[in-house]
């Protein structure tokens, strides 16, 4: 029995973890318990806690500037109530907090905002120390705190602060689970728009990878009015059907699992563990190329001990899958894994009017950045979009990232991604200011 952070009740999780073994983290992997201000209606600008330590992600080695040390960007989680908010497929959440940080400060005009928008598990602390972007945030940097103010918040459906799931629905006073009703990356975006208004923003280049791509979309079509800019990460429109297909084989993992029981299995005092870390390691696979696993792992034997019974003699390959698959279920919520999966299926940029109407919409230029080796959205498709974006009129440009680390590149690419998006999130950053 442990007490999950996600979820803020023991559960009894079945399968065992090895401490004993050593593992390499990346700097996106990692776990924390909750660690938040609770904040309503202010301005968030003001709050910070420089001291306030988190448990580090990883190994990661970032170069600081003269004079900067990783205090201060180091800063709390902090929450906002936004109300209630209708949803994009029917009902309504009465009640919508938004957990998020911010590096940096708001200008007067409130347009220099940069809203950074995570992957499908990742969270708000994308800088500070281990923070899943931390090379690209802080003074001088791709997103330079100096001149820009950085939010990034956890999704709705997330569990890392942000209403979801594993939130207490204010009905029961128990976990929404199953209950909780479908949700969009519409509805996501929806919620980042309440949640920036109301700290004071009124401009922001939106800027994400994967998932976070859809929600850069989203805000340039259905939210042009507020953007400077927009830089879709290895994302385009749409999850082609293997994409899908790959959500679903592990979104039937999770629900395969005894423990899952029916979504209620915070209630029962357990958690699907196993299901849950059968679908990260699904998920992993997408995230690597044929590329990455051949320079990586190649054919070699095991050279660590598996997490699982094995049968017959082992690959180096199958140590790391189950390191990932149990890495994620300390620090996730099963739950909230079936609801982004199932947002990301759903996403459509051309819906309720047509592709072309939505492009038309957008009226800044626009980053588009794909990955050589990415085969969970393939460079072709976005190459595609350039192209019907250009024939509207649009001023875009692509940029590629020369990786054999697949669709985990903007994670781990750190030059390539501050040369992809470093001089166009500031330049328009600058130029909302002049406007």
């Amino acid at each position: 029995m442990y007490t999950h952070p996600c979820l803020g009740r023991g559960v009894s999780v079945a399968g065992a973890r090895r401490p004993d073994l050593a593992y390499d983290v990346p700097a996106a992997i990692g776990g924390r318990g909750p660690m938040e201000t609770n904040q309503s209606m202010v301005n968030a600008p003001a709050q910070r806690q420089p001291n306030d330590r988190h448990e580090p992600r990883g190994r990661l080695r970032v170069v600081r500037h003269r004079g900067e040390s990783a205090a201060t960007l180091d800063v709390p989680r902090l929450s906002m109530e936004i109300g209630a908010l209708d949803l994009e497929l029917g009902g309504r959440l009465e009640h919508v907090t938004i957990a998020y940080r911010t590096w940096g400060r708001l200008n007067a005009a409130g347009d220099n905002a940069v809203l950074v928008l995570h992957a499908l598990t990742g969270d708000s602390q994308a800088g500070g120390a281990g923070g899943w972007w931390e090379p690209l945030i802080g003074p001088g940097r791709a997103l330079d705190t100096d001149h820009a103010f950085v939010v990034c918040a956890n999704i709705l459906g997330g569990c890392q602060g942000t209403t979801g799931p594993a939130s207490d629905d204010p009905l029961t006073g128990r976990p929404y689970g199953m209950r909780f009703p479908l949700i969009t990356i519409g509805d996501m975006v929806n919620a980042q728009r309440a949640l920036v208004e109301r700290l004071g923003v009124r401009k922001l280049v939106a800027i994400g990878g994967s998932i976070g791509g859809f929600q850069a979309l989203e805000w340039a079509t259905r939210h042009p009015d507020l953007i400077s800019g927009v830089v879709p990460v290895a994302a385009t429109g749409t999850l082609d059907a293997q994409g899908v297909a790959m959500n679903e084989i592990g979104r039937r993992a999770i629900m395969a699992d005894p423990d899952w029981r029916g979504g209620a299995y915070s209630a029962e005092g357990v958690f699907p563990a196993r299901g849950l870390a059968i679908a990260r390691m699904v998920g992993m696979v997408t995230y690597h190329s044929k590329e990455s696993m051949a320079l990586r792992f190649g054919r070699n034997p095991a050279t660590r001990p598996v997490l699982y019974p094995s049968f017959g003699p082992t690959f180096d390959v199958e140590g790391y899958l189950h390191y990932h698959g149990d890495a994620l279920t300390r620090r996730f919520d099963a739950n909230s894994y079936l609801y982004l999966t199932r947002a990301m299926d759903l996403y459509d940029v051309a819906r309720d009017g047509g592709e072309t109407a939505w492009l038309q919409r957008i009226p800044v230029p626009i980053q588009l950045v794909g990955i050589r080796s990415d085969w969970l959205f393939p460079t072709g498709p976005i190459r595609q979009l350039e192209h019907r974006l250009r024939d509207l009129g649009k001023d875009v440009a692509y940029h590629e990232l020369d990786s054999p680390h697949g669709h985990d590149a903007f994670l781990k690419e750190w030059d390539q991604m501050t040369e992809a998006v470093g001089p166009y999130v500031m330049a328009r950053v600058a130029a909302a200011g002049d406007a």
